[in-house]
């Protein structure tokens, strides 16, 4: 029965961390406007699609997240390109830390 008990304990934490992580997508989607630095304004949909408007340069294609991590997947002059960023959620906010461009943090509008 203690054993029994454990594995419950232990698929609960796991339901709830994979729940988490849901609730977090699900956050994403909408508008989106730099407040540090750059004018950038990313809008995401719930189908997965999401356009990304930087100064005067506008993309667009599909989204997707693992774990912490932001994909956005586009296409220049026919070549398939991928933006990969680490992002969180805070008090409104979203931050996404790349490696190749500055950190950018963001609120829903």
């Amino acid at each position: 029965m203690i054993i029994l008990n454990k594995w419950l304990l232990a698929l609960s934490l796991i339901l709830s961390c994979v729940t988490v992580k849901a609730t977090e997508k699900t956050q994403l989607y909408g508008s989106w406007k730099g407040v540090s630095g750059h004018s950038i304004n990313i809008h995401f949909t719930k189908n997965m699609r999401y356009v990304y408007q930087y100064k005067m340069l506008t993309f667009s294609g599909k989204w997707s997240v693992s774990g912490n991590d932001l994909t956005l997947n586009y296409s220049v002059l026919g070549s398939q390109k991928k933006k990969r960023a680490t992002y969180s959620l805070r008090n409104g906010f979203l931050t996404l830390r790349a490696h190749e461009h500055a950190t950018v943090v963001l609120k829903k509008h």
